[in-house]
């Protein structure tokens, strides 16, 4: 099983998404996010079954937006999904992450700090 985080405003299509993943809805969290572009983040977080979450990751690199990144993790593997592509890293930063790292700061526009560590909670 896969815990998966979305923040609602993170998709370009926020209704197809919520669509999709309803079925593994687990629970929402608001938070005030003052002095970002979006000030207000509805984060979601999902159980996703192992033989579903290839199909759900790929389907969410489609719409995340650039500058954003959704992730999931399970006991051994953390997915982050950037736009257009996912990757499969260890737990723990490693050389895993590298590439994820590099593609995310050059095409995706994520910003270093982000992508450098992202947490093993929703």
């Amino acid at each position: 099983m896969f815990k998966l985080g979305v923040i609602e405003e993170s998709v370009v299509n926020t209704e197809n998404v919520l669509d999709k993943l309803r079925p593994f809805f687990f629970s929402q969290r608001i938070e005030n996010v003052p002095g970002d572009q979006e000030p207000i983040w509805h984060t979601n977080e999902y159980h996703v079954p192992d033989e579903e979450i290839e199909e759900i990751t790929s389907f969410l690199a489609a719409e995340v937006k650039a500058t954003w990144y959704i992730h999931a993790f399970s006991n051994d593997k953390l997915i982050v999904v950037l736009k257009d592509k996912v990757f499969v890293v260890s737990l723990l930063k490693n050389e895993t992450w590298n590439e994820m790292i590099e593609y995310g700061v050059k095409f995706a526009q994520v910003e270093l700090q982000f992508l450098e560590n992202i947490p093993l909670h929703i």
